[in-house]
């Protein structure tokens, strides 16, 4: 596997917003979005590949017992499957007497999610999926599945620049509101500013209200400039 970085800061967003967590960033996304935060991890050719047991060790030199951990890119889900499966089996050992309470792995809604459901290690993961809105030009690549066999631990997120985004997003959660378990919908404006018409116009959503769970989010690390 191709790792970028891992280091341990506070979590910017998502469930755990402001929590200590430790980061495994994978290098390498093929989406390339144009606002992306982590331009410097679209690249994967200028590492060499690390195996499961190295990773376990820089986590553990990172952070001797860490409670969080996230799985992010670049694009994670771009690793071999196969060695990303031992991983989380290996960091699921962490979880209860060792002090671990969750796994979360950010991606981008444009990699397949479905070998990573029923699996032993989903008690501790939670799947954190970004739907890129039409601002980003790469809605047309999101893959529909991914949203509609989540659990309640897990986040559809959504970063919007304006009001045709946000439409956008009730849209689809209408098409497929019937299909899931009612997993967290998380917005965020883009640039981590707070903007008072996300909760207005959320607010005005009466049928998705009583499906979802939604929460307003102001992403963190833009705001206070973390790593």
């Amino acid at each position: 596997m191709k790792v970028f970085e891992i280091f341990e800061t506070i979590q910017g967003e998502g469930l755990y917003a402001g929590a200590v967590t430790t980061f495994i960033r994978f290098a390498g996304c093929s989406l390339k979005c144009p606002e992306c935060d982590t331009l410097q991890a679209w690249k994967n050719d200028e590492f060499d590949d690390v195996g499961v047991p190295y990773i376990v060790e820089v986590v553990k030199d990172v952070s001797h017992r860490p409670r969080h951990i996230c799985i992010t890119g670049g694009e994670p889900l771009e690793q071999p499957q196969e060695e990303m499966f031992s991983l989380l089996q290996a960091l699921q050992g962490w979880h209860g007497g060792a002090g671990l309470e969750s796994i979360v792995i950010e991606t981008n809604g444009a990699q397949d999610v479905s070998w990573l459901l029923n699996k032993p290690f989903r008690n501790v993961t939670h799947l954190s999926i970004d739907f890129k809105l039409p601002s980003t030009g790469k809605h047309e690549q999101m893959l529909e599945s991914n949203f509609t066999s989540l659990a309640p631990r897990d986040v559809i997120k959504f970063i919007c620049r304006d009001e045709e985004d946000m439409e956008y997003a009730r849209v689809f959660l209408e098409k497929i509101r019937k299909e899931n378990t009612r997993p967290v919908v998380l917005f965020h404006a883009l640039g981590g500013e707070p903007a008072n018409w996300l909760s207005t116009t959320l607010l005005g959503w009466d049928s998705l209200l009583e499906r979802y769970e939604f929460r307003i989010g102001v992403q963190l690390h833009k705001l206070f400039k973390m790593r």
